[in-house]
């Protein structure tokens, strides 16, 4: 073989060394490259349904009320009481004036202490008699006296005096038989139910009043019998020597 057909024979054969191995390189398979672990996934829990239970309806309680304590009883306030009968003994002049016609009556009247003005009293009060036949008054502290008052409360202890005197009498009918009341005193105190303007009593005495004044108009019911203040005297009068 000639030196150059050497030649190109080992050309040749370099070449297709070359190119063979430039083709098993590009076969080879490329090194894996280190890839840093995953941390394995951890699967999310499922959340859990809880169901709210449903509220069993219950029946509405019942508040009871509030009971407020009950507050202490007040403690009146001390109502001084007079020491004296100043305002008594006003009515003294009154009492001899009537005395000096109706002679029933005793030569003085027993006038107690003046009541307080700061209680519900009376203006003037006829309390009755003493076991001697005594007429007793009681006239509220500070008050002035009038003519129709005293002469009102001198009626009531007439009326007593009268009754005293002869308990078997009923003066009271008398009186309301001359005044043409209807029906009877002991009815008209029933039906009056404590008015004082309805009670026989009162009448009476407002009719006493006016029959000594001689003037003026009743404070009590008249059932339209207008009072005659003179008839009136004279009548009272009469039942000194009644019987």
């Amino acid at each position: 073989m000639s030196t150059r057909k050497l030649v190109v024979a080992c050309a040749i054969a370099l070449v297709l060394g070359v190119v063979l191995g430039a083709t098993l390189v590009a076969i080879q398979p490329a090194p894996e490259v280190a890839r840093p672990s995953e941390a394995p996934q951890t699967p999310s829990p499922t959340p859990t349904l809880t169901q709210t239970p449903t509220p069993t309806p219950t029946s509405t309680p019942t508040v009871a009320p509030t009971v407020q304590p009950t507050p202490p009883p007040r403690t009146p306030t001390p109502c001084p009481h007079p020491t004296n009968h100043t305002a008594g003994d006003q009515l003294l002049p009154y009492y001899f004036q009537v005395r000096s016609t109706f002679t029933i009556f005793p030569s003085a009247p027993q006038i107690d202490l003046d009541v307080p003005f700061c209680e519900a009293n009376p203006e003037a009060e006829f309390r009755g008699l003493t076991q001697l036949g005594t007429p007793i008054f009681t006239v509220r502290e500070g008050f002035v006296m009038t003519q129709r008052t005293a002469y009102h409360e001198i009626g009531h202890a007439y009326e007593a005096l009268l009754k005293r005197r002869d308990a078997s009498v009923d003066y009271r009918a008398k009186y309301w038989a001359f005044r043409g009341f209807p029906g009877t005193w002991q009815e008209a105190q029933q039906l009056a139910g404590g008015q004082w303007a309805l009670l026989p009593g009162e009448s009476w005495a407002e009719a006493f009043s006016i029959a000594v004044l001689g003037s003026g108009s009743e404070k009590t019911v008249d059932y339209g019998r207008t009072i005659n203040p003179s008839a009136m005297r004279a009548f009272f009068v009469s039942l000194l020597n009644s019987t």
